[in-house]
């Protein structure tokens, strides 16, 4: 009798180490994940801001890449101002003529900073009242599971105007 004792208890001593283990794995499984969500969600916030603020701070390399198509080997960056916040009406309707399944649209993706986890992007550009002036929109393939947006506040022929941008990751 005693050694059968001793068997069942090794028995359920070790089917509890076990559960115990799996418990922990699972936690840890979750945990790891909590952690790339959030590290996914800061490099979009910081993508996102550096997109935004070269977009709207900046007059772009060359800066009169409006006249020609963009390029990955041409265009070192987009930018749509020609003088501190205000933004030039061609380099508006260049960038926002981008359509969203071109190749000028992924040609953008790196010049923008956006190709480190290949993000996409939309952007509005709109009256402070709300009403849309131009609108770059690529609809993602199903539901993104985490999306990030800014907006940054500029001129146009002398009218506040909003930008916004949102990116997310498919």
């Amino acid at each position: 009798m005693k050694g059968q004792l001793f068997s069942y208890d090794l028995l359920l001593a070790s089917a509890f180490v076990i559960f115990l283990m799996a418990l922990f794995l699972l936690s840890l499984e979750s945990v790891l994940g909590g952690i790339d969500s959030t590290e996914l969600r800061g490099e979009m916030q910081e993508a996102v801001q550096t997109a935004a603020d070269s977009l709207v701070r900046t007059p772009g390399n060359p800066s009169n890449w409006e006249l020609q198509p963009i390029s990955e080997n041409g265009t070192r960056s987009l930018g749509l101002v020609n003088s501190p916040g205000e933004l030039d009406p061609a380099k508006v309707a260049a960038f926002f003529s981008i359509g969203n399944t071109s190749a000028e649209y992924n040609a953008t993706l790196p010049i923008l900073g956006l190709q480190r986890r290949i993000y996409y992007y939309n952007a509005t550009l709109e009256s402070l009242d709300g009403s849309a002036l131009y609108s770059l929109q690529r609809f993602p393939s199903g539901s993104p599971p985490q999306t990030v947006s800014v907006e940054r506040l500029a001129l146009l022929n002398g009218t506040p105007v909003r930008f916004t941008m949102v990116v997310w990751r498919e």
